[in-house]
């Protein structure tokens, strides 16, 4: 069947329909590669939750390739304290620290080392940040965080920051430099035995972030979201990795980008509605002196109400299935398409006197 002959309306619906596909829950996969491993998407805080709910960034981490991977976590706006500048052997001051043109992938980019100002921004621990002091071995292998402010005192973030190190096995569970700590730190810093817990799947709860292991290797981590943001996370490692990361509100499914849309269309049924009733009654009251062009603005009015809640109930069930419904979709774009044309059809025929200067136009009409 030709295209031409193919319903506007559904075609519209379709069309509709393969947008909407694409914005249910922010997602994104990580991978190896120069900014491949870095993404961000807003978040709605839900510190007590919401019917339950709460609000959290999960990845889900395969074992094939059986890579180690730094990992990282953290609100855009504390983004400046990922990694530590450094000039001249000499830790930058708080206010010479700016915005990384990479996080912990930096060493990919040659724009994270300005060797005219003889400064570089270090962002994982390894020997050498171990040897100029700004990590110990404890942390080797994680994002380095610039988590002391220039008199030495802890520094504020916006949202804890969530730095580990992964390390997977393609033949079971793996483990990370937070768990190896938290396990040396209830073992009285004896690493004796440590085969029993890594080696199992196991659900561990950190500070900010919340570890499970599954039986083939698998790593899933969900940091939960207290305070509204727009939040990064991003993934580094010497060798090729693929990891999936999702960004879950606790008010629904839709992303946090198209939330607001729901309670704009509510806010407009409400308005439309108000309007429509206050026209009706107004023209109840001098109904013998109502012009024939009043009472088409009052079912454009009442058009215009319906249109807005079927696009608040679409939103809605969207929200809450993580589809878009089709009943929904038809009927709001036949009733988008009967608005305009209706607002022009009104516009043309005030234009031409109707109502105003002519009680009727004729054939005119009717063309």
């Amino acid at each position: 069947m030709a295209i031409g002959r193919f319903p506007r309306a559904l075609l519209a619906a379709f069309s509709v329909l393969l947008w909407a596909s694409h914005v249910l829950a922010e997602a994104g996969i990580l991978t190896n590669g120069a900014g491949d491993g870095f993404k961000c998407a807003g978040v709605y805080g839900s510190p007590n939750g919401h019917e339950g709910r709460r609000s959290a960034i999960e990845i889900e981490i395969p074992p094939v390739p059986p890579s180690d991977i730094a990992i990282a976590i953290f609100d855009y706006p504390d983004s400046r304290w990922i990694g530590i500048p450094v000039k001249e052997g000499i830790k930058l001051p708080d206010e010479q620290v700016g915005l990384p043109s990479t996080f912990i992938n930096s060493d990919r980019d040659p724009e994270s080392t300005d060797k005219s100002a003889g400064m570089h921004r270090f962002t994982i621990c390894n020997n050498e940040t171990i040897a100029m002091g700004l990590c110990t071995d404890i942390a080797r292998g994680r994002p380095l965080i610039n988590d002391r402010d220039k008199d030495g005192q802890p520094r504020h973030f916006n949202s804890i920051i969530y730095s580990d190190y992964a390390m997977l096995n393609r033949s079971g569970p793996g483990y990370t430099r937070l768990e190896y700590n938290e396990w040396l730190s209830a073992h009285n810093g004896t690493d004796d035995h440590t085969d029993q817990w890594r080696s199992k799947p196991r659900t561990t709860i950190l500070e900010g972030a919340t570890l499970q292991w599954m039986a083939d290797g698998t790593l899933k981590i969900r940091y939960l979201v207290n305070t509204t943001g727009y939040y990064c996370v991003d993934a580094a490692s010497l060798r090729d990795f693929t990891a999936r990361a999702e960004w879950v509100n606790s008010y629904g499914l839709l992303p946090a980008s198209e939330y607001p849309k729901m309670y704009i269309y509510l806010a407009l049924t409400i308005a439309y509605t108000g309007i429509a009733l206050a026209w009706a009654v107004m023209s109840w009251r001098v109904w013998a002196e109502i012009l024939p062009v009043q009472n088409q603005l009052l079912g454009l009015v009442c058009l215009l109400a319906v249109d807005m809640g079927m696009n608040f109930g679409f939103w809605k069930h969207y929200n809450s299935t993580g589809a878009p419904s089709m009943v929904y979709s038809v009927f709001t774009l036949v009733i988008d398409a009967g608005r305009n044309s209706l607002s022009f059809f009104m516009l043309l025929v005030v234009a031409l006197g109707w109502g105003v200067v002519r009680p009727s136009l004729g054939k005119m009409m009717i063309r």
